[in-house]
């Protein structure tokens, strides 16, 4: 009999556990959350102008030497992956001429910039800095 109690209880354990997944699932972030905001969206649009426009063009819409970072390209390549990865890909290879030398600040607001750019909507908070944070904001093509 006690095994029998012990199994049930593991089973009831383990259910309320896959249970507070799904729902944790389910709640995750997006960038369709509001996880910029429009000043910060502007300070990268600045930033953008000095230190991405030479290789992806005036409003990130591709140049001669980069990619498309708005509409169908950008959400292709950049769709299932997270915010955090982009911040990342951001801070440590570009500008390509001078990689590495965007501060985390200026970082985040590029990345704004760019969710502003595809229509993502604003909200009332920064986007943060903290890689773990954004790692849980996920990049989808469409609205949830």
């Amino acid at each position: 009999m006690r095994s029998l109690t012990a199994f049930l209880i593991g089973v009831t354990f383990a259910a309320i556990w896959a249970g507070a997944l799904t729902y944790a699932a389910a709640q995750a972030e997006t960038v369709w959350s509001g996880v910029y905001t429009e000043a910060q969206a502007y300070r990268g649009e600045k930033v953008a102008d000095t230190s991405c426009i030479g290789c992806h063009g005036s409003g990130l819409d591709g140049g001669d030497s980069g990619p498309k970072l708005v509409g169908r390209p950008f959400l292709e390549n950049w769709s299932s992956q997270s915010v955090g990865q982009l911040f990342s890909w951001l801070q440590e290879a570009m500008p390509e001429d001078a990689p590495g030398t965007l501060t985390s600040d200026d970082t985040a607001a590029v990345v704004a910039y760019i969710l502003k750019l595809n229509k993502m909507p604003a909200g009332k908070r920064n986007l943060p800095t903290d890689r773990d944070l954004l790692n849980r904001i996920g990049i989808v093509a469409a609205r949830p």
